[in-house]
């Protein structure tokens, strides 16, 4: 039998992963928020528990905790979201995946132990996720496609077969990458864009088809 989850933040994305973990039959205790506006309130029938503080309240051998932050543009690895994971990793907790039953993830697919793939998602055969991604709402991860830690897959992306994107990377919704398309580290993709070329990392593109249009701040 699986441990009881509580989810690390209260916002929106925190609702949906919050959903898909209650819709996997996953036992979710309620959230916690350094917004103290929050504490007490329900969030989907859950309580805002406290910020991190109350956490203490628990043993990481008997709950695990799922990143309910969500990916904020510009900031790529050192974002809250990674941030915040991290230093509560590093006090011993653990982070379990969220994987919505109606997503569909090969078992031929490799996915790190904290990876979120949301309802209607797609994830191919031979697709490797790394660790704090998320594959969002309708996405789709083609075969032999790579995704590197802290990237978000915005809904309804699609990433053709054996592209490869490099860490923190966040790929707008409705974007479209060409296949064996290979993406640096820290790359934002803009909403709707077509991606036919490599890009070094660290830059914002844009457009269709997609084109830099400077270095991400």
């Amino acid at each position: 039998m699986s441990l009881p989850v509580i989810v690390i933040g209260a916002g929106g994305h925190a609702a949906v992963v919050a959903d898909a973990l209650l819709e996997s039959g996953v036992e979710v205790l309620g959230y916690t928020d350094p917004d103290s506006r929050l504490h007490g309130a329900l969030r989907l029938g859950l309580p805002v528990l406290g910020g991190d503080e109350a956490l203490a309240g628990y043993e990481p051998a008997q709950v695990r905790l799922v990143n309910g932050l969500g990916f904020v543009a510009g900031s790529g690895r050192e974002a809250a979201r990674a941030r915040a994971q991290q230093a509560l990793q590093a006090q011993g907790w653990t982070f379990a995946s969220a994987i919505h039953p109606r997503a569909w993830v090969s078992r031929h697919a490799i996915l790190a132990d904290d990876v979120q793939v949301l309802a209607g998602a797609m994830v191919q055969a031979g697709a490797r996720i790394g660790a704090g991604a998320i594959v969002n709402t309708g996405a789709v991860v083609e075969h032999d496609t790579s995704v590197g830690a802290w990237c978000h897959v915005a809904t309804r992306a699609t990433l053709c077969g054996q592209t490869r994107i490099g860490d923190g990377c966040l790929v707008g919704a409705g974007a479209v990458l060409r296949q064996s398309v290979s993406i640096g580290a820290d790359t934002v993709i803009g909403a709707g864009a077509v991606v036919l070329r490599d890009s070094p990392g660290g830059e914002v593109l844009c457009g269709v088809p997609a084109r830099p249009i400077g270095a991400k701040r």
